[in-house]
């Protein structure tokens, strides 16, 4: 029973394009939990956009995902990056720079440290690979665990046209 599970009765695994439906839905149900969006027809546009950035993308390693499951295959949570360019900046000259997204738990799953091991493996990932910059974006309740990684608000501002 999920109650019961420990850390240890999971596996961490990337993922694979034969993981692109579970990765899509994660992604649109944190939204809604993380935001309340309601609508389909959004939603469904967002689901199709990020189908297709993650079978260009994943092939080409510019984005990469991680899945956890149970010992029987169940999948709990998963969580990814998109490696982008961008003009560099004093603290990072690579060009290089990685946005953490769509790190979701499944709710019978919570409160077990899933989250902390994907943002682990995540940080591990990038300092293998020589990233400098990670951003993400942080709802309230998940800012406790990005920040115990040492990620700090910046000052990015945004407009939608």
């Amino acid at each position: 029973m999920p109650d019961k599970m420990s850390l240890h009765d999971f596996n961490i695994r990337e993922a694979t394009l034969q993981d692109l439906p579970v990765l899509v839905r994660h992604r649109r149900v944190m939204f809604v939990e993380a935001t309340g969006a309601k609508g389909d027809k959004e939603l469904d546009t967002m689901d199709d956009g990020y189908k297709k950035h993650i079978q260009k993308s994943l092939p080409i390693g510019t984005f990469k995902a991680w899945i956890i499951e149970t010992k029987e295959g169940k999948i709990a949570a998963s969580g990814g990056i998109t490696v982008y360019e961008q003009p560099p900046r004093p603290q990072d000259e690579t060009l290089r720079y990685v946005y953490v997204h769509s790190i979701y738990t499944e709710s019978e799953y919570r409160c077990r440290g899933i989250a902390r091991k994907i943002l682990t493996t995540i940080v591990d990932y990038c300092r293998d690979k020589k990233f400098k910059t990670l951003t993400l974006h942080a709802v309230e309740a998940s800012k406790p665990l990005y920040e115990s990684f040492g990620f700090k608000p910046t000052t990015e501002m945004r407009m939608f046209l």
